[in-house]
């Protein structure tokens, strides 16, 4: 079953060409590590998929369904009402370089605020998923704790856990651990790379070549807004190519 499916997307800034027609399928269970050098759109693709960026050519659907936009009678795209939108990314969770917590609510109150707003979860029932999703995450004693309180590395594992409460099908993690130093860095990889290994279907945009050997199934490697190479993970250590070239520049 395809997840995603983007086809010609195109993204401009004005006069700014960001993406110039990305084409991805990505499976249900599939995990996709996208690489390339900074400016190559990677956080602006991912950030269409769930339509926090609008397109202006193309079409992105997940799950079968176009994201923030119906297809006018002419086959034009047509974009939908804030209400729509927000219902049609109920299914796509992201998880940001800067985590992006409130930072005005405990963990718990982060975990639980969407599925008691957004989905209508009894907020008891919301409450004993997210202490569970905490626990998951290594965060079973941070519930109560303010995220100005918490390491670079638990606001990360609590923000993946946040994303979690929402129930998605498909997860996007722009650069998740390029704010973060080393030690922190593992924490967070390791709740990714357990995610990966039940299933889920998830877009990573990554500099982190180790969990991209360990937790990929596929690499696509993005420059100047389009994918250039489409690998799977596999022929990934001994790639030559761009691909190649690039690692060994990281490394």
């Amino acid at each position: 079953m395809t997840a995603i499916q983007a086809e010609g997307v195109h993204k401009w800034y004005a006069k700014l060409h960001v993406l110039k027609g990305v084409d991805l399928t990505v499976q249900a269970g599939e995990v996709v590590c996208l690489i390339g050098p900074s400016g190559s759109g990677k956080s602006t693709f991912l950030r269409t998929v769930n339509h926090l960026e609008p397109i202006q050519r193309g079409r992105i659907r997940v799950n079968g369904s176009l994201v923030g936009y119906r297809e006018g009678p002419d086959g034009e795209l047509v974009r939908l009402s804030e209400k729509a939108i927000a219902d049609s990314r109920r299914s796509i969770g992201m998880v940001f370089q800067d985590f992006n917590l409130f930072w005005h609510m405990t963990l718990l109150e982060n975990l639980v605020e969407g599925p008691v707003r957004v989905l209508g979860v009894p907020a008891d029932k919301a409450a004993k998923e997210a202490r569970a999703l905490l626990a998951r995450v290594g965060l079973a004693d941070k519930a109560d704790a303010y995220p100005r309180k918490l390491s670079g590395g638990q606001q990360q594992r609590g923000a993946i856990a946040r994303a979690l409460a929402m129930r998605p099908s498909v997860l996007l993690f722009d650069e998740p651990t390029s704010a973060l130093d080393p030690e922190t860095t593992s924490e967070v990889l390791m709740v990714m790379e357990e995610l990966a290994a039940e299933g889920m279907t998830m877009i990573v945009a990554s500099h982190e070549m180790g969990f991209v050997r360990r937790a990929a199934d596929r690499v696509v490697m993005m420059e100047n807004g389009v994918i250039i190479e489409d690998i799977p993970a596999k022929t990934f250590a001994t790639a030559g190519g761009r691909i190649g070239e690039f690692v060994r520049h990281l490394e």
